[in-house]
């Protein structure tokens, strides 16, 4: 029984010891894992270097590191602030002075930089920044003369720039920004201040002359200012003479057009006026051409109706006398047939109705032609152109007829 329980107890301490042991190892295992578990903070740059591999890890990331088998390099992410002391310098004419310089800088390429500085921190960087400045400085400054620099101190600025970043940058550094804060005399010494006694001389001398020569500018400014009045008075003077005798000029060719216009309208007016009494005058003409064409038309046909008349007053007289030979002879035959007393009776009453009858006939002959123009022959009066119309007014009356009614009534009487 005792040897069952010893062999028990054994097993059981050896189980509880095991355990032990597993926590032990567990918990330091915790222990290791959590102590060795690197978590690069956003502003730091962690260079771990192995047996063979170099690795880089940057805010984002996280690594596991044995300070027996790593080496490790911590870099600042952040830019760095140097202001170097005064740099003191010498121009190319062995003159010293002395110049403030401000530069910042960042690590730009972490490998290099932890390749090549032996620590990167502040005053590591500090120390190699301000050599690297002082020597850029001092190779530039030799080149020129101290005025030249204070003059040209942003070409200075950018030469200096120029050769520290390219030195920088083979180190894995970059000068982010340089500026020259300023340039004066180191102490002991008065070199930029008597050049600036100089200048100010110089300025001031420069000022009296340039005063000079402005006042005598602005003499000779004022006199060709007057100059320039006077030309432009003579100009305006001559400009509103030329304006003047442009609108007299003006004024004169409009009187001109209009006198030529009057000219014209004067010209279509005796144009017109000469039509008119050159139309008058074809009217006059053609009016005198017509009254004589008329004239000689009424004279004709004056003497057409005179002839006609004639014609017909001669065969009319030809039938009278025609009837009175017919009555003679048929009284005569009478005559011989009859006493002589009654004789002489019959021939009285023949030859009265031989008159009555002629002279109806005539009448008759006459009335019927009452419409003939009795017209003067050369224009002048003549016996038948007067006879002529009191006989035709004489046979439209009735005188005649009644003349005519007493003869018949004086022959019949006697018998």
């Amino acid at each position: 029984m005792n040897m069952q329980f010893g062999g028990g107890f054994n097993l059981t301490m050896f189980l509880v010891l095991a355990g032990v042991i597993v926590g032990i190892a567990v918990i330091i295992y915790i222990i290791v894992w959590f102590n060795t578990l690197v978590v690069v903070p956003f502003n730091e740059v962690h260079v771990v270097s192995k047996t063979k591999k170099v690795n880089q890890y940057d805010g984002s990331g996280r690594y596991r590191y044995f300070k027996v088998l790593h080496g490790r390099t911590i870099i600042p992410k952040h830019v760095l602030d140097i202001e170097p002391p005064l740099i003191k310098l010498h121009d190319i004419d062995k003159l010293p002075f002395g110049v403030e310089i401000s530069v910042k800088v960042q690590v730009t390429d972490p490998r290099k930089a932890a390749e090549t500085l032996t620590a990167i921190n502040h005053q590591t960087i500090s120390k190699v920044v301000e050599d690297t400045v002082m020597s850029a400085a001092r190779s530039v400054a030799m080149e020129r003369n101290i005025l030249d620099i204070m003059k040209e101190r942003e070409e200075i600025e950018s030469a200096i720039y120029g050769m520290v970043s390219d030195a920088l940058n083979k180190l894995g550094l970059s000068p982010i920004i340089f500026d020259i804060k300023n340039i004066r005399d180191i102490d002991g010494m008065d070199v930029i201040a008597s050049l600036e006694r100089v200048k100010i001389a110089e300025l001031k001398k420069n000022a009296r002359v340039s005063e000079a020569i402005h006042n005598s500018a602005a003499i000779t400014i004022e006199v060709e200012k007057r100059k320039e009045n006077t030309v432009k008075d003579e100009q305006m003077k001559q400009e509103e003479e030329n304006a003047r005798l442009e609108r007299e000029k003006s004024i004169a060719d409009q009187m001109i057009q209009v006198e030529k216009r009057k000219l014209a309208i004067a010209r279509q007016k005796a144009h017109e006026m000469a039509e008119i009494e050159l139309e008058k005058q074809q009217m006059a003409a053609r009016a005198l051409r017509d009254k004589k064409m008329i004239l000689a038309q009424a004279e004709a046909d004056a003497i057409k109706l005179k002839a006609e008349a004639d014609a017909e007053g001669i065969k009319l007289r030809g039938e009278a006398e025609a009837a009175t030979i017919k009555h003679k002879a048929e009284a005569m035959n009478e005559y011989n047939n009859v006493s002589a007393a009654g004789a002489k009776i019959k021939m009285a009453e023949i030859l009265s109705a031989a008159q009555v009858e002629m002279a109806e006939k005539l009448a008759t002959a006459l009335g019927s032609n009452n419409k003939i123009m009795y017209l003067p022959m050369d224009g002048k009066s003549s016996f038948i152109g007067n006879f002529l119309p009191k006989l035709d007014m004489l046979l439209q009356s009735d005188v005649v007829q009644r003349m005519l009614s007493k003869l018949s009534g004086k022959g019949d009487s006697p018998e």
